[in-house]
């Protein structure tokens, strides 16, 4: 009925074969309910000499000092093999200071945590338990990691990773996931803000209100900036493609109201088509529209970007794979087998490791489909 607990502070590392993290075993039970219930009656005996004043003054402190060593000793004993230690704790300090009363609070303690706590692993213990005896620090130290915000986000991390924290984390560790990633956001990030707007813990849904504020404050200041830097240099290529970026990947994410994410669509092609104008030879504005457009289910239009950005682009596979998926969604099948057969004679992973190995099993699927 208890939450896993370690056997000792290094049970992970004596026996390779050992689970890092085990259940309090029944006997565990018995003996703090023994140890506590023989304090107690040793505390009450002491008081009953007391009240009928059996005993001298030195006597009684005696055999208070005497039972309470005992406690102690069996209480360091049983609180040795890891389980219910500050029960045990607690219940030595209070019968050495409070006598009785000490005694009672500590029963009161076992009681309620054997009767509240059950064997549900918290987040850190099923985190750390995912990882062998070997890698546990390693483990140890990304949780310590999340917790305590030194945790940095780079693009090599997924997304995936945080969602599945997301699921298993309690209150404490969602607020230090959702503060590291709105601390480093990235647009492929919303659905971890997005899963703690719609957590069951108020405290967590108030935390993630005021990320997705700061989100939006954050891109607008962007946006602002690099107006300013175009405002100052109006031929600057570079910072149109970014403003052009900028609102291309705030644009589906779910976060900033829907008005904003429809005006961040229609200003991003704005934007590109400005970019393509100045540069036409450019392969990167067709392909950033034709993805945009795909995205929102304007495939042909989409096919036709693509196919100005494969004219001119100098690698062909990446859009190509692009061009496939539109024209596959238009449903012009005659075009999917021509790209496919001239861009990807062999749909494996091994021999196109430019394009996706997922993108490259729905290529071999779209062949065989398309043509039945």
């Amino acid at each position: 009925m208890n939450t896993p607990a370690p056997a000792s502070d290094n049970a992970a590392f004596d026996d390779d074969n050992a689970p890092i993290y085990r259940a309090r075993p029944l006997s565990a039970h018995i003996w703090v309910l023994i140890i506590t219930l023989l304090a107690l009656a040793m505390s009450l005996a002491i008081v009953f000499a007391f009240a009928s004043s059996r005993y001298p003054w030195p006597t009684l402190a005696g055999l208070h000092v005497a039972s309470a060593i005992l406690v102690v000793v069996l209480c360091y004993w049983r609180a040795r093999k890891g389980y219910f230690i500050r029960e045990y704790c607690v219940l030595a300090a209070g019968y050495l200071l409070c006598g009785f009363l000490g005694a009672a609070g500590g029963l009161l303690l076992v009681i309620i945590s054997i009767l509240t706590r059950n064997d549900t692993w918290r987040f850190r213990e099923w985190y750390m338990a995912l990882f062998p005896a070997d890698h546990a620090s390693t483990a140890e130290n990304l949780y310590s990691q999340l917790i305590s915000g030194s945790r940095t986000v780079g693009p090599e991390h997924s997304v995936t990773v945080y969602t599945d924290l997301m699921q298993e984390a309690d209150t404490e560790e969602k607020l230090a996931i959702v503060t590291l990633v709105s601390r480093y956001f990235r647009p492929d990030f919303a659905n971890v803000i997005i899963m703690a707007m719609n957590d069951d813990d108020p405290t967590v849904r108030v935390l993630a209100a005021s990320a997705k504020a700061r989100i939006e404050n954050r891109f607008l200041a962007n946006v602002l900036k690099i107006q300013d830097t175009i405002r100052k240099k109006p031929d600057n290529f570079d910072a149109k493609m970014a403003l052009a970026t900028l609102y291309d990947d705030y644009a589906f994410t779910s976060l900033l109201d829907r008005e904003r994410e429809i005006e961040n669509r229609k200003l991003a092609l704005e934007t590109y088509e400005q970019c393509r104008s100045e540069r036409p030879d450019d392969a990167t504005p067709p392909y950033r529209i034709g993805r945009l457009l795909n995205r929102q289910r304007d495939f042909v239009a989409a096919a036709n970007m693509f196919e100005i950005a494969l004219e001119r682009a100098s690698n062909k596979q990446a859009i190509a794979s692009w061009l496939i998926e539109a024209n596959y969604n238009a449903k012009n099948y005659d075009r999917v087998h021509e790209l496919i057969a001239r861009h990807f004679p062999e749909t494996t992973a091994d021999k196109n490791p430019v394009v996706s190995p997922y993108r490259l099993e729905s290529m071999a699927m779209w062949q065989k489909g398309s043509g039945e």
